[in-house]
């Protein structure tokens, strides 16, 4: 089977010929320390081409996240959200996007799915607004206009899934196969919003989103997410990863939902990756195949994405335990 065969029958809870290895994303000094050089690219790609010399992915990522309106530090290419921009109704006028109506705007995406797609399985990388707008206003401003301001919340959360909206309904004309919709919702004690608050504010903006997708979805949020499993399920998303441990029972979501979504990652970042050595990691790919594998329904990956920190040898480990313990029958 091709990367893209894979992933599409694991996202549709079938047996593929072996487990898919898909990312979000690969940190371009990660890159550099397992190939030794980077392939010029568009800046919203997320894995550059060349680590697939080394690292057999199964897919390609394409970045439409919208900017964060905060002040941001940047350090070793990763983005540090500060304080928020948006903290009255007179700084709406900074939400500055870029049209999602013209064409120019999705010009780099079809022209890198042109030069690297077809066997790999393209994925769009996009949120669909809960994150940027509590970015933007600062979790200050959002948390206190929740109770006295509902309506300026709702004003920002608009502006951002009516973007989002726009560009989902494009995705699958220029090819895309799959979307990860990135909403951080939850924290490592469960989630960071009410229930109430996820069910007012949240899930109608990211349904108008997710409606306008023809391709299938993968709901992210680092933490510890199942007590939100049920209402986001109501979305009909077909997987969601990336199941940070040690705090997501994934042996139940298997259990329990497997029969209605497919499940993404779990390979631990806080340790095993970055930290750990290659045997460790061996035992960990092997044990979460047996665990998630069955079936089909499991799409190994790390438990957000292959950083700076990762050791190099063992993201090569990973590789190796992929092939030992990934083929079907497992």
């Amino acid at each position: 089977m091709t990367g893209r065969e894979r992933v599409l029958a694991a996202l549709n809870r079938q047996e593929p010929d072996k487990v898919p290895w898909i990312e979000t994303y690969v940190h371009d000094e990660m890159v550099e320390k397992l190939v030794g050089h980077l392939v010029d690219v568009p800046r919203q790609v997320r894995i550059n081409p060349a680590v697939y010399e080394v690292l057999p992915l199964d897919n390609l990522n394409y970045n439409f996240k919208a900017q964060d309106f905060a002040e941001i530090r940047v350090i070793d290419g990763i983005d540090y959200v500060g304080r928020g921009l948006i903290r009255s109704r007179a700084d709406l006028d900074q939400i500055r996007l870029p049209d999602p109506t013209k064409e120019e705007f999705y010009r780099p995406a079809r022209e890198y799915l042109d030069k690297y797609g077809g066997q790999l399985a393209a994925m769009a990388n996009l949120r669909s607004g809960p994150a940027n707008t509590y970015l933007s206003m600062g979790m200050d401003v959002f948390s206190y206009a929740l109770y006295d301001d509902p309506s300026f919340v709702e004003e920002v959360l608009d502006i951002f899934a009516d973007w989002y909206a726009e560009v989902a309904g494009n995705l699958a004309r220029l090819g895309f196969d799959f979307a990860v919709i990135a909403e951080d919702l939850a924290d490592k004690s469960g989630p960071i919003f009410s229930p109430a608050v996820v069910r007012e504010f949240f899930l109608p903006r990211m349904k108008r989103v997710v409606d306008r997708l023809q391709i299938p979805w993968i709901w992210h949020s680092d933490g510890n997410v199942g007590p939100l499993l049920d209402d986001m399920l109501t979305l009909g998303m077909a997987g969601i990863g990336h199941l940070e441990p040690p705090v997501n029972d994934v042996v139940r979501y298997k259990e329990e939902y497997g029969d209605r979504i497919a499940f993404l990652g779990n390979i631990d970042l806080h340790y095993t990756l970055t930290r750990g050595t290659p045997a460790e990691v061996e035992a960990e790919v092997r044990e979460r195949i047996g665990q998630l594998g069955p079936g089909g329904g499991y799409l190994l990956a790390s438990s957000n994405g292959l950083t700076s920190y990762c050791k190099p040898e063992n993201l090569l480990a990973m590789r190796d335990a992929r092939e030992k313990y990934g083929y079907y029958p497992l």
